[in-house]
């Protein structure tokens, strides 16, 4: 799992945008579990910015340096192709229906400038109930999505921000395990390596990590939900697809399940689809949207 994450503006479920961006509290416990640093893409212009409306609790994770702001100045991204504007309220001149992908546009640059000022790996995420969106390029790209089903331990609503990062000291060894390993099933994808059990091992040392997870978080009295993770990726060859068992469409998926036969207590359902992906079209989510863009901007720059 990567250090950092960088979330943007808040889209509203019937189109619209928040004038003032916001995250809200759910969203916020599920990611401080998992990335060390949170960083929210403000938007701005000659000065001018949508900095966020955040609750009031976000104070303390500000106070930590776990949660911060950082405003990308839209004269910093380069052209950007965007529909024609739709009737209605504009900020910068930007209206509603093109607002998802300026502010998509803006979370990779973000990424981009904090990699290369922290060294780390920063990852695209989402918001709420938003899709998560890629700027506009001239064709498409394959990104491989894997995710995984309805497994990861997700602190629920009301857990004090506190809680988890007590946690997150007290089990260290626990989430490294877990970014290790799904740092090693992302290597194994992108060998292009036809060996099947390597990709076997590399599954199975995840839902043993998850396994680990949900026991240590039961054993703090943590109440958790089990929801999916869709990690995107740029595209493997033809190697890795062939260890699944074949070529796969663009709609369709390869699943893989890791139940009760391998001893573990929390079994582990992966999928492996591969996605075309228009300039600026939104990424397909899966059934919860907890979706991460896994080092794309790399493969988008």
């Amino acid at each position: 799992m990567s250090r950092g994450i960088v979330i943007g503006q808040r889209i509203s479920t019937d189109g619209g945008f928040s004038m003032h961006g916001s995250v809200e509290t759910s969203d916020i416990v599920r990611w401080l579990l998992y990335w060390d640093k949170i960083t929210y893409a403000g938007v701005g212009l000659d000065g001018a910015s949508i900095s966020g409306n955040h609750p009031d609790e976000i104070d303390y994770l500000e106070s930590l340096d776990v949660f911060n702001t950082e405003i990308v100045d839209l004269k910093t991204l380069g052209p950007i192709r965007v529909p024609q504007p739709e009737p209605g309220a504009k900020i910068f001149g930007i209206a509603g229906n093109q607002y998802p992908i300026v502010s998509a546009a803006v979370r990779v640059k973000l990424c981009e400038v904090l990699s290369e000022r922290t060294g780390n790996i920063w990852t695209l995420g989402q918001s709420g109930g938003e899709t998560l969106s890629l700027p506009s390029f001239d064709q498409s790209k394959e990104l491989l999505d894997i995710q995984l089903n309805n497994c990861l331990p997700v602190p629920v609503r009301d857990t004090p921000f506190e809680d988890i990062l007590n946690f997150k000291e007290s089990h260290s060894a626990e989430l490294e395990r877990l970014r290790y390993a799904l740092d090693i099933l992302r290597e194994k994808v992108l060998s292009s390596s036809d060996e099947r059990r390597a990709l076997d091992l590399a599954m199975k040392e995840i839902s043993i990590a998850l396994e680990d997870m949900h026991n240590a978080m039961n054993g703090k009295g943590i109440n958790v939900l089990s929801q999916t993770i869709s990690l995107y990726t740029e595209n493997p060859s033809i190697g890795f697809w062939s260890a699944l068992g074949g070529i796969v469409g663009v709609s369709q998926g390869v699943p893989i399940e890791i139940a009760a036969g391998a001893g573990l207590a929390v079994p582990t359902a992966f999928k492996f689809i591969k996605r075309n992906i228009l300039g600026g079209n939104a990424l397909p989510s899966p059934k919860s949207d907890f979706s991460y863009a896994f080092e794309v901007s790399r493969e988008l720059k």
